[in-house]
């Protein structure tokens, strides 16, 4: 039988000129903003109901905004200090070292063609192996599933490095853990990574905010 499974949202609290920059050289910090805002709701829309969720947002100190932004479905937690290994690997220590089973997938803001139906398939894929990778095609991940605490996948890792992907394989291995790979997706980080995105963009957005169409 099936565990219940722990969505984790790793946010950044929406403030201007702080999230999305590369995108914002190319659209300016305001609409940087709107579209971080949107693909935050966006991801958290498409989770399963079932699903239990918490976000782990940065910095700390902004709980109040996180919940005017995500509303009370999702239990809200700060980061904490250190890299992004570090807290990964906090969030990932406490949910399943608490005395409850369960699996665990983390998930970022970026990733626009991640839906309800592939995050279904990434569950039932964590009942069949000790780990879930969703490679995004700039060499790192869009979606980590785990259902037992290895702190070497998070610490010492060349975090936004293309070999982000291929380090945490490595490690899964060395650890002698099946790891299940799902389908290839773009996290969108830039203006041409959006651009190719935009079938999955809101068009009202698209045109409230004047975005080009190359």
């Amino acid at each position: 039988m099936s565990v219940p499974t722990r969505a984790i949202l790793m946010y950044k609290a929406p403030e201007l000129g702080c999230v999305k920059t590369r995108l914002a050289k190319s659209v300016g910090d305001r609409a940087a903003l709107e579209l971080y805002r949107w693909m935050g709701i966006r991801q958290l829309n498409v989770i399963p109901a079932e699903w239990e969720v918490e976000t782990r947002f940065s910095p700390d100190g902004h709980e109040s905004m996180m919940r005017e932004w995500l509303g009370s479905r999702t239990l809200m937690r700060p980061q904490g200090e250190g890299d992004l290994g570090d807290r990964m690997m906090r969030a990932a220590r406490s949910c399943l070292e608490d005395g409850a089973e369960r699996k665990v997938i983390f998930l970022g803001a970026d990733c626009l063609g991640l839906d309800e139906p592939a995050l279904q398939k990434a569950a039932l894929a964590l009942d069949r192996s000790d780990f879930v990778l969703g490679p995004a095609s700039d060499g790192g991940y869009y979606l980590l599933g785990i259902k037992s605490f290895e702190s070497s996948i998070f610490h010492g890792m060349n975090w936004g490095s293309p070999s982000v992907l291929k380090q945490t394989i490595d490690r899964i291995r060395l650890l002698d853990k099946a790891v299940k790979l799902l389908e290839q997706r773009v996290d969108v980080d830039d203006w041409k990574d959006l651009l190719s995105q935009r079938t999955f963009v809101d068009p009202d957005l698209w045109e409230r905010l004047s975005l080009p169409d190359t």
